[in-house]
């Protein structure tokens, strides 16, 4: 067998993917090609909960590196969160979104789906979500996972969250907008289509050219772009998620926000295809919320930071621009903005 080169790439032959008969030599074929071409990256070791301050000594680090005012209004997001064999992650997460809430002047909570683990049965949220990410539920703003559907097609997930209590249509249909700090935010349901001409994108187009805001933030669950393993599967769910993204091009939206994957990623800013451009949406996917970190990935070309730390994705909002911040359980800033991105 070749050694394997410096880059990381595999030496291997052409072996042209359209040209392979059948769905599992298609799927052999894909593995290889993607094995041979692109780079398999090894993180870092995960952090482990160990790392996480005490209540008083994370307060000290965030004031520090978040800077946040009582004029700061803050989008505290992450998905893939309370892993029921295991919450120290969830916990420690939990604890960093309580510090974050008590020095803004203005917070909300958006999870980007798998709120549970393993199957968002009712006794999960009551025993593993309520008890970490639950003390915020008043002012989360929920969408389902793949993982909140395998109980009753999310039936106790829709059960939990008092926001569906307060917005019927939005339980029906698991899809929903509101403005918050100037801005217009639209939480769309990936486990439902949303192909082109699927009801929830007819109500996507209707919504967003109902809105009179400056600046546009979206969020799902499953991403249209990643460097996760699962990238290389043809039926990768983020793959029918490229309608809603370039309809939020077209209408020149700022973020969007993703979990399942169970890493840190953020990406260049990019265009209804893809591809690197200064006029383009910028995508973080936060699946750092408390489950099992992956730490092995292919590299996009577009990614920008990629990490395997629990934690949250900070946004600080203003009328026309933003600012992010990662923060880990540690208390550590692990990626940030140099200042504040205009809305385009």
């Amino acid at each position: 067998m070749a050694s394997r080169p410096a880059t990381g790439a595999l030496d291997c032959p052409a072996m042209p993917v359209s040209l392979a008969p059948g769905i599992v030599v298609r799927l052999l074929s894909l593995i290889a090609v993607t094995l041979c071409t692109g780079e398999v990256s090894a993180q870092p070791p995960a952090q482990d909960a160990s790392q996480a301050l005490d209540r008083a000594a994370l307060a000290e680090a965030l004031a520090e590196a978040l800077a946040l005012t009582a004029d700061s209004s803050v989008v505290i997001a992450a998905g893939d969160i309370a892993r029921c064999a295991a919450l120290e992650g969830a916990t420690a997460t939990a604890a960093l979104v309580e510090a974050i809430v008590d020095m803004a002047g203005a917070a909300i909570v958006i999870t980007a789906g798998d709120h549970t683990y393993p199957n968002g049965a009712p006794s999960e949220f009551e025993q593993c979500y309520a008890p970490t990410w639950g003390r915020f539920e008043s002012i989360t703003y929920p969408i389902p996972g793949n993982h909140d559907y395998r109980t009753g097609n999310g039936a106790p997930f829709y059960a939990y969250f008092s926001h569906f209590d307060r917005n019927p249509a939005a339980r029906a249909q698991g899809f929903y907008s509101f403005d918050f700090a100037g801005w217009h935010l639209v939480a769309l349901n990936s486990m439902i289509s949303l192909d082109d001409d699927a009801a929830q994108s007819e109500w996507l187009r209707q919504d967003l050219q109902a809105s009179a805001a400056g600046c546009l933030l979206a969020y799902w669950h499953h991403p249209a772009f990643t460097s996760g393993l699962r990238r290389i599967l043809p039926w990768n769910p983020g793959y029918r998620t490229r309608d809603a993204w370039e309809t939020l091009y077209e209408e020149d939206a700022e973020i969007v926000v993703n979990g399942h994957e169970h890493f840190y990623e953020r990406f260049l800013p990019m265009n209804e295809d893809g591809e690197a451009a200064d006029d383009g949406i910028r995508q973080f996917t936060a699946g750092t919320g408390g489950g099992e970190l992956h730490t092995r990935s292919l590299a996009h070309e577009n990614r920008a930071r990629h990490l395997s730390v629990h934690g949250v994705l900070v946004l600080i909002l203003a009328p026309d621009s933003y600012e992010f911040r990662f923060v880990g359980i540690d208390g550590v800033v692990h990626d940030s903005s140099e200042g504040p991105t205009r809305c385009r």
